[in-house]
């Protein structure tokens, strides 16, 4: 039997026990009985984040975690969840749910339009508008009469726990776990459900619908159907199309484990927007819905980084999309100092060189004199000094102004950009000495970003770059115009990621081209404002499904450009 506990974010401690069979390893025993630990790597050892602390009966570490984890860290009864294999009776200790905040777009709150609800009936005085992310949720309260949103609530999507990839859950679905990977989404959005009503002092009963945008994954993992052809060629979904049922037939978990509050029974109809390919779902078409691509005259580009680079391209005549396998490298999986855009993640760097001399390689914390780097940091210095040379100082800013925990995306992009800058990164993706074997020190021996994650930095970007310019090239010649560039082509940049991003280190690295900068648009979290349309303006469903039809996937895989492009722009 283990016994554990885990603070929440109202500061209460939750105490638990999970039965654990012969041979199993913890995080399955957790996963089994609702209990959920961010694991971008699915549990295949390869991450190092799935962390607990044992507090008695701490098994032998094995090799994985002589790997990941310091002496001090071993000493202390630190042990991975996916190593370890408990052997008898114990008791652990899990992160802080605090640790799970995510700094998600929620898409704003006010005024979002206004009229009769899309079915064309009377709307009922609420609805709620969810955007279903891979990394992280979002949902709104809305009042259908005047279009404004009363509140919204962001979260972790906690199956995490099985992989931060889309290819990672399909493969878990697969692999028997798809029944576990339902009920995980389903206890998330009962959950911020709870928040949501609870904040407002609202009623289950007024809300009258409920429209979610998600991934063609997330849907398929949240309605239980098959992903066994999601992830192979030709990657056939079960069902694209736009789902109407109940709460109660969807959401049809007795409960939601222990949370601590009153699961609401909403008596609301629910609707899931279509899809349009296996990897262009349902929040992009919320997405070019919200954004009104598919109304204009002139040619637009709509570009969405999150787990994957999905992307369009188009007017009222006809939209073209595709999506760019980058991985889920700019919200900080696959990275060995990556972190989703939690309190503490490190979201803007410069670098800066500092003459000063010493007789060995040390460290030195300072202040960097108020300097502010993006919105709400730390601005705080760790200055890297090389013998008798130059010094790199990486300035920071982290979410919320915590304690520096990794790094985000944007974090990600500024710091390689300014290391390209000052020549500690050639065009090559090298690092350069004394960096190149431990890594570049961000923040001390704490955060270091290795010549691992340029890697894997190098490959999400050129597969994004490669995409823009190749679903631009194909556009262009469809169209029998010249080209898409800035002198046409307003270019939307959605999601987290974009909201945050420093465009110009952006072009800096290649993974933006130029000409986007001129016309940019960060238009946010444009899935949950096209979700929170969708349950106000009149004619809605018509639109969306105007956007269904219009819709030409190109496949990147198939075509005879991208893989050029694609080792082009892996260089800075």
């Amino acid at each position: 039997m283990i016994t554990g506990t885990r603070k929440r974010k109202d500061g209460t401690t939750e105490t638990f026990e999970v039965d654990l069979s012969a041979g199993e390893d913890l995080m399955s025993a957790l996963r089994k009985h609702g209990i959920y630990l961010d694991a971008p790597c699915s549990g295949r050892g390869l991450c190092g984040r799935c962390r607990v602390r044992f507090a008695e009966g701490a098994p032998d570490p094995v090799e994985t975690e002589r790997r990941f984890l310091t002496r001090e860290e071993l000493t202390a009864g630190v042990r991975l969840a996916c190593a370890t294999v408990p052997r008898g009776d114990c008791r652990i200790e899990l992160p802080d749910e605090g640790q799970e905040e995510i700094a998600a777009l929620s898409g704003g709150e006010g005024p979002a339009g206004a009229g009769k609800c899309a079915g064309g009936r009377p709307a009922s005085p609420h609805g709620i508008a969810v955007d279903l992310g891979t990394t992280t949720l979002a949902m709104a309260l809305v009042e259908t009469a005047t279009g404004s949103v009363l509140k919204t609530v962001t979260g972790v999507n906690h199956q995490r726990a099985f992989g931060a990839d889309v290819i990672s859950r399909i493969q878990a679905a697969n692999e028997g776990g798809g029944e576990l990977l339902r009920q995980s989404i389903l206890r998330d959005l009962k959950q911020m459900a709870a928040r949501l009503l609870a904040k407002t002092h609202t009623p289950p009963e007024t809300v009258g619908r409920i429209v979610i945008a998600g991934n063609t994954t997330m849907c398929h993992l949240l309605r239980g159907l098959s992903c066994e052809t999601l992830g192979v060629w030709p990657f056939i979904p079960v069902d694209l199309s736009m789902w109407r049922g109940t709460y109660r037939e969807l959401f049809c978990l007795p409960d939601a484990g222990d949370s601590g509050m009153e699961l609401p029974d909403i008596p609301a109809e629910v609707v899931i927007l279509p899809g349009i390919s296996a990897f262009v779902g349902g929040d992009i078409v919320a997405g070019l819905y919200g954004c009104g691509l598919h109304r204009k005259k002139e040619t637009s580009f709509y570009l969405d980084i999150g787990t994957n680079g999905e992307m369009a391209v188009g007017n009222s005549s006809e939209i073209l999309v595709t999506s760019a396998a980058a991985g889920p490298v700019f919200e900080g999986g696959n990275l060995s100092c990556g972190v989703p855009g939690i309190p503490g993640a490190i979201s803007h760097v410069t670098i800066s060189g500092q003459e000063k001399e010493f007789g060995t390689l040390s460290w030195k914390r300072a202040e960097a004199g108020g300097k502010r780097v993006g919105p709400g940091g730390t601005g705080t210095a760790a200055i890297c000094v090389e013998p008798g040379g130059t010094g790199a100082a990486a300035i920071y800013e982290t979410i919320g102004g915590r304690e520096p925990v990794g790094l985000c995306g944007s974090g990600v992009t500024d710091l390689l950009s300014g290391l390209v800058r000052a020549g500690i990164v050639d065009e090559n993706g090298e690092l350069s000495e004394p960096w190149a074997q431990e890594g570049f020190p961000v923040v001390s021996e704490q955060i270091r970003f290795t010549q691992r994650d340029i890697r894997e930095i190098q490959m999400g970007k050129s597969a994004i770059r490669a995409g823009i310019e190749t679903l631009a090239a194909e556009y262009a010649a469809r169209s029998a115009i010249p080209a898409v560039s800035a002198a046409s082509v307003p270019f939307y940049l959605a999601g987290g990621f974009g909201y945050a991003l420093d465009v110009p280190n952006a072009v800096q690295i290649g993974l933006l081209p130029e000409w986007c900068s001129e016309k940019i648009c960060l238009c946010g979290n444009s899935s949950l404002t096209g979700a929170v349309r969708w349950l106000c303006a009149e004619g809605a469903e018509k639109e969306v499904k105007d956007i269904v039809e219009k819709a030409v996937e190109i496949s990147l895989a198939l075509h005879p450009r991208f893989q050029e492009l694609y080792l082009e722009h892996m260089f800075f």
